[in-house]
């Protein structure tokens, strides 16, 4: 296919057109690298015809030949490129020079390629040549980037989220009560000078920041960069972070990566926010806040409020989380872990020390961790179905300091036997999905309450997370247990946490 392409170009045929066809099929995901292969033994070194094209008058031909030069990756072309970067005066073609050079090979011009960086900084932007100069100051920003950026803002003053389960607050808040907190409507806000002493609770999902000087900001994205910026957003970020490096790059300046997100459900919108506000912030802050969408420090987060404007938090990615790193395996029906933590709080007062456990349905081991974190037990079983789960689930829990004290069966629940009874059951219930029916689940629940039945011990209690509250309700009696408490988890998913006791 490129080699007819290619053959039309050099025969003058149809050159812009079959260039154009030619870029996008190297483009093309794993066909493109075959076709990139078979273009190189054509041209077996002579790039002569591309060296051309870069001359064309036409400026979308020397765009699209820049682009194949930079696909096909060849160092030699770094000269014939460059000339053509420098000569071009057509801004929007500019990006495409530096991406090809970020990709075949750049350090021969690295000074010169400095030099436009800086000038560029320098330049005005207008509303003419702003998406050009945003474009081609992304392209030198990835080969001037960073060190590592490490979080630096620990004993800072900070006004802090954390986004929790919306029922449940007050399980979070509970351990906070040494700093000034209230409620938020995605969880609890406070602030500290300490954040390494909360930072190890288990119980919240996110941690995200509450900007000094400005907590809501206009609809409009370019209104927005605006407002932040006056408010001293690149200060606020700057303070609390740190540069892994020698001593000289930190004193020239650094760049921070950032995203930008709006939480609404027209995806249209939220794209089109992000584009306008991130490029308008890259100005104003001269790049040294610089957008990026999948290698970012930094996430610039817009929530809609009913005022008519957008609250602003701060989720600073770098900030290292270890509260869940014993997790390094996972499946796609596994529980969120600070929701695991958050039933294990909320059965707290049920959770005997020195307790047999069992979990019939254990997955990747995620309840049966939470669970050991939440009160140590003398020994816990777990069980699934699914072989691939237990194998993921004795990495997690060696990983979590368990294992030692876990024996994982590959095996039916209900097949399984035991010669000693259980002090308790903790459980995520099964549910329905592809392969499972609200008919398969109702039989499970059934065949679930009967077996815990002969398993448990007097005086033991059952854990159990459900998403079919109307099939405990229907069969628990089976177990000879009572529900001693409900807690409804989640109104959307209809899921809860029951405690049944004997």
């Amino acid at each position: 296919m490129v080699k007819d392409f290619y053959y039309n170009i050099v025969n003058g045929l149809d050159v812009k057109e079959n260039l154009l066809s030619l870029k996008e099929t190297l483009k093309t995901p794993i066909k493109g690298s075959r076709e990139r292969d078979a273009l190189l033994l054509i041209l077996s070194g002579d790039y002569s015809v591309f060296a051309e094209l870069l001359k064309n008058e036409d400026p979308k031909i020397r765009k699209n030949t820049a682009i194949v030069l930079g696909i096909l990756g060849v160092q030699d072309n770094i000269d014939i490129l460059y000339e053509a970067y420098t000569t071009d005066t057509v801004m929007y073609n500019k990006a495409s020079y530096v991406e090809a050079m970020r990709k075949i090979g750049y350090e021969k011009y690295k000074d010169n390629l400095k030099a436009r960086f800086d000038e560029l900084k320098k330049m005005p932007v207008d509303d003419e040549n702003r998406k050009h100069v945003i474009d081609e100051m992304k392209q030198l920003i990835k080969i001037f980037g960073n060190g590592k950026l490490t979080f630096n803002g620990f004993s800072l003053e900070n006004e802090c989220i954390f986004t929790t389960n919306r029922n449940h607050k007050n399980v979070t808040a509970d351990q906070l009560k040494k700093y000034p907190h209230k409620d938020f409507p995605s969880g609890i806000i406070f602030k500290t000078k300490s954040l390494e002493d909360v930072i190890h609770i288990r119980t919240y999902d996110e941690l995200l920041f509450v900007p000094q000087g400005i907590r809501v900001v206009s609809t409009d994205p370019k209104t927005a960069a605006k407002e932040l910026f006056d408010a001293g957003i690149k200060e606020y970020i700057f303070k609390r972070v740190l540069i892994k490096g020698d001593e000289a790059e930190q004193k020239s300046g650094y760049r921070v990566n950032f995203r930008t997100e709006l939480r609404t459900k027209d995806k249209q919108k939220a794209a089109d926010f992000a584009k306008k506000f991130s490029g308008e912030l890259e100005v104003l802050t001269n790049w040294e806040l610089s957008n990026s969408v999948s290698d970012y420090d930094v996430e610039i987060r817009f929530v809609e409020n009913s005022s008519d404007k957008l609250i602003v938090l701060i989720k600073f990615c770098i900030l290292k989380d270890d509260r869940f790193t014993y997790r390094r395996e996972t499946i796609a029906s596994t529980i969120k872990p600070y929701v695991a933590a958050t039933l294990m709080q909320l059965a707290k007062p049920y959770l005997k020390g020195n307790a047999t456990v069992l979990d019939p349905f254990c997955g990747v081991g995620t309840m049966l961790a939470e669970r050991e974190l939440a009160v140590n037990a003398k020994r816990y079983y777990g069980i699934d179905i699914f072989g691939e789960a237990v194998k993921k689930a004795e990495v997690n829990l060696k990983s979590a300091g368990v294992l030692k004290k876990t024996d994982l069966v590959n095996k039916d629940f209900f097949e399984f036997k035991s010669s000693h009874l259980f002090d308790e059951i903790i459980t995520d219930m099964p549910f329905v999905t592809d392969q499972k029916s609200l008919f398969d689940i109702e039989k499970i629940y059934e065949a679930f309450f009967d077996k815990a039945d002969e398993l448990l011990d007097k005086k033991a209690v059952i854990i159990m997370y459900s998403r079919n509250p109307e099939f405990v309700k229907e069969y628990y009696h089976l177990s000879n247990c009572v529900i001693k408490e409900k807690f409804e988890i989640s109104k959307k998913d209809n899921s809860y946490l029951f405690i049944l006791v004997r």
